[in-house]
């Protein structure tokens, strides 16, 4: 049997997160996730990293559940923001549960973000973002399209 996953499409870096949800068959379904719309993360200059985070509510009211991130596969299949050139930058788009870190590089296959979290209605898990600049990234705004997946364990 299977059960009904959500797909969330974010978008992130120089940064603007943009989100797409894709509905659950049912209204009456179990399982949802809200990922705000736009999240940014702050100019920097090379050497440095910038951060910022958002806030992702979970409805999973039958079974514990793991919250999972990548970066889109089709444009962002190596885990780095892209300039209007389509120019990636150096380092690879990051991702953790805490402000500090650890801070894991995105990548195009599912990673989990929070795993076997419990059952319950409107959860709020923050997931924090980073992006470094190296000598070698051109001057510009970046974007990176980021898919959210709840699946029920």
């Amino acid at each position: 049997m299977m059960h009904p996953r959500i797909l969330k499409i974010v978008a992130a870096c120089s940064v603007t997160l943009l989100v797409t949800l894709l509905v659950p068959p049912h209204a009456e379904a179990a399982l949802t996730i809200t990922v705000p719309a736009a999240a940014t993360i702050g100019s920097t200059l090379p050497t440095f990293c910038s951060t910022t985070s958002t806030t992702i509510t979970v409805t999973s009211n039958s079974r514990n559940y793991d919250l999972r991130i990548r970066s889109t596969p089709a444009t962002y299949p190596n885990g780095k923001a892209k300039d209007a050139s389509s120019a990636e930058m150096f380092n690879a788009f990051g991702f953790a549960t805490a402000a500090g870190g650890p801070f894991l590089p995105i990548t195009a296959v599912y990673q989990n973000v929070f795993s076997n979290q419990p059952k319950g209605s409107n959860i709020n898990h923050t997931v924090y973002y980073r992006q470094c600049v190296d000598w070698g990234d051109s001057a510009g705004n970046f974007t990176i399209g980021v898919d959210y997946l709840l699946a029920e364990l």
